[in-house]
């Protein structure tokens, strides 16, 4: 039985090898054709994307990453635009809550409620379940999440709870991300404030400080104060024009923080696939869009959709997303976060009914990607993607345990792990054209 690697061996050929040895040149080479490796593609171009630093929307490593990507996609032979939108930003002066002579280190909630100068004081109240949501009228909430890997305020196991709370009227929200890492998780939202009152992050490590107060019934201080502004992000779109057929690739820019393992993945593997596409099929137009706004209830995505290819002409949509390969970690008899060489197992494939046995086929034996699902609406871009037409899209999705976290760290990827959901991405665009030929 040929592997993925066997399929996909003579899918460049001589030409392409050399044509892609010109568009890295920093990656590491094989000795024998001194064309780069694709570890070496993968890890260059994942450290290419963590070194810009915080991609919040509208950052500079926002923008600067954006560039970078053009640049690369440009080398490539595509005809790429920049297309600029408007995102909302925040400038955080003072974010913490105060207990008694204690200060506790919270993060605004987007879209931002900022307090009183003076913060508000009132007395906390731990919010663990509905019933609990009761008694939060003029009180601090202190919304406890159940231990998980959260990535947004509006779906979830935050959402329910959220909607409690805010039914009776809290003063203000705290939101304890309670996780793998024991940091404050960054928490996607919509373009719109979540509730009428400030609402802040707090890491589940603070919690004894606070619930201490709580028992004794003192008060809180809550301070978030700031800056509050329209910022631009943008989103990169590139076509290479050869023909009526297309194929389309897509994946997601922006995020909180250096976003190594939430995104380096993708990028790399989102640049390598429009790479090796632009020499696979000269007789196939090329779509790709790189998109800012993630974090913001995907607004990137959803503000050039529609410049993408015919939807009856698409062959197949590529979507890239989060976490695609991301290093997995011991979590037991004090070795908690020491990482290790395999593939951290909570990613999913994401396809929709025509590829479920392509899909199954290419991804067999990697960790969480091994069992194809259905498009699962509103988990990243994908279903977007698919309400417009492109009745043949697949996409993979993971939530590392260091996912929206700000230590979300170079240290936190591996090329080694990376390569073969490349190339079973390439087995699955090959399959679905090949049966179209």
């Amino acid at each position: 039985m040929q592997s993925r690697r066997d399929l996909l061996q003579g899918s460049v050929g001589l030409a392409g090898a050399a044509a892609l040895a010109t568009m890295v040149p920093a990656a590491r080479a094989d000795a024998s054709t001194n064309v780069p490796t694709l570890q070496a593609r993968l890890r260059a171009d994942m450290e290419s994307y963590a070194a810009f630093g915080d991609k919040v929307s509208g950052s500079r490593g926002d923008i600067a990453s954006a560039k970078w990507i053009g640049k690369c996609l440009s080398e490539a032979g595509f005809a790429v635009d920049q297309v600029d939108f408007p995102v909302p930003v925040f400038e955080t002066q003072v974010a913490e809550l105060r207990v008694g002579d204690r200060r506790i280190s919270v993060a605004p909630q987007p879209i931002v409620v900022q307090t009183p100068s003076k913060g508000i004081t009132a007395q906390a109240v731990l919010v663990r379940d509905g019933f609990e949501a009761r008694n939060v009228s003029g009180r601090i909430a202190v919304i406890v999440l159940p231990y998980g890997r959260h990535a947004a305020i509006f779906s979830g196991e935050v959402k329910p709870l959220l909607d409690e709370v805010v039914k009776h009227s809290p003063a203000a929200i705290v939101i304890v991300t309670t996780g793998p890492t024991g940091r404050i998780i960054a928490l996607n939202t919509r373009l719109k404030p979540m509730a009428p009152v400030p609402i802040a992050l707090m890491a589940p490590r603070a919690l004894p400080v606070l619930s201490e107060a709580v028992v004794a019934r003192r008060p809180g201080n809550l301070f978030v104060s700031g800056r509050s502004g329209t910022g631009t992000s943008c989103n990169i779109i590139a076509r290479r024009i050869a023909g009526p057929k297309w194929l389309a690739f897509s994946t997601p820019r922006s995020g909180c923080g250096i976003c190594a393992g939430e995104r380096g993945p993708g990028t790399a593997a989102f640049l390598e696939l429009c790479r090796w596409a632009a020499i696979r099929y000269p007789d196939h137009s090329l779509f790709a869009i790189n998109s800012g706004g993630h974090e913001l209830d995907f607004v990137g995505t959803h503000h050039s959709l529609a410049e993408g290819p015919p939807a009856a002409q698409t062959r197949i949509w590529t979507h890239l997303g989060a976490g695609l390969a991301t290093r997995d970690a011991f979590e037991v008899l004090g070795r908690n976060h020491e990482l290790l060489s395999c593939s951290d197992p909570q990613r999913v494939m994401m396809v929709s009914p025509e590829l479920l046995d392509d899909a199954t086929r290419a991804f067999q034996g990697l960790a969480g990607y091994e069992k194809p699902i259905r498009v699962v609406g509103g988990a990243g871009e994908l279903s977007s993607i698919i309400d417009r037409g492109y009745t043949k899209a697949f996409a993979g999705l993971g939530i590392h345990r260091w996912c929206h976290v700000e230590d979300d760290t170079i240290d936190k990827v591996d090329a080694a792990l990376l390569e073969p959901v490349v190339e079973a991405h390439r087995a699955v665009i090959e399959a679905v054209v090949g049966r179209m030929v």
